[in-house]
């Protein structure tokens, strides 16, 4: 697989998941506007429609979660990184890259564990009686697709650490 099909493909998945959290906002709104319009006017209550939006919520902050670390506006402290030039400041982001990687493929392994744990209680939601696996996953979509993404940014930061500059002359 040479390097155009693995930029595609990576283009692709973000734009996959820039879709969906588009779909999710929009479907979150529809939601919230239904459930209010019903509800003040006296004609129906969405039952469960709280419980819906949260669900929501926690989905499209681990989904955006994937495309933060993706472009590197995720939590991190950006000062000495931006400080530094050259190979140091290159050293210093791949130290970054992977303690981001050890910590998230952590946390991912850990919420694996917890959702095989409630899928074998078959726990449900209350109000809307929604599998709980299905909501916890999304914990663990997002910091296994950070992992994975940081993963790859960290081997193209090693790439670029070990091959020399190329002059443009």
């Amino acid at each position: 697989m040479n390097e155009n099909a693995i930029v595609k493909i990576e283009a692709l998945i973000v734009q996959a998941i820039g879709v969906l959290l588009g779909l999710g906002l929009i479907a979150m709104v529809v939601v919230n506007v239904v459930n209010a319009a019903g509800r003040y006017s006296g004609w129906f209550s969405f039952v469960g429609s709280d419980e819906l939006l949260v669900y929501g919520m926690i989905w499209i902050v681990m989904l955006g979660s994937i495309l933060a670390a993706r472009t590197r506006d995720h939590l991190s402290v950006n000062l000495l990184p931006t400080a530094l030039k050259g190979h140091l400041a290159a050293t210093v982001q791949i130290i970054i890259d992977l303690v981001t990687v050890a910590v998230s493929a952590f946390i991912a392994w850990h919420s694996l564990s917890f959702i095989e744990r409630i899928a074998m209680l078959d726990q449900k939601s209350m109000g809307l009686g929604v599998p709980m696996v299905i909501p916890h996953s999304a914990i663990f979509i997002g910091f296994a697709g950070i992992a994975l993404v940081t993963a790859f940014l960290c081997v193209v930061d090693i790439i670029r650490f070990i091959q020399p500059e190329r002059d443009s002359t």
